[in-house]
């Protein structure tokens, strides 16, 4: 699927993002998502957001 690519999610909205795997997820893809989660919740930081 997707060409070989990795997937990642983060349920937006709340105070702080919030990590959405499946059961059926590699760690890789556990992984990325809370990668990007934590990139999301730096650069709110960054910006003075509500994570901060």
């Amino acid at each position: 699927y997707l060409a070989e690519a990795d997937a990642a999610g983060i349920v937006l909205g709340a105070r702080v993002p919030v990590v959405l795997t499946s059961r059926a997820d590699s760690a890789k893809a556990r992984l990325a998502s809370c990668a990007v989660a934590v990139l999301f919740a730096h650069a709110r930081r960054a910006k003075g957001g509500a994570a901060a």
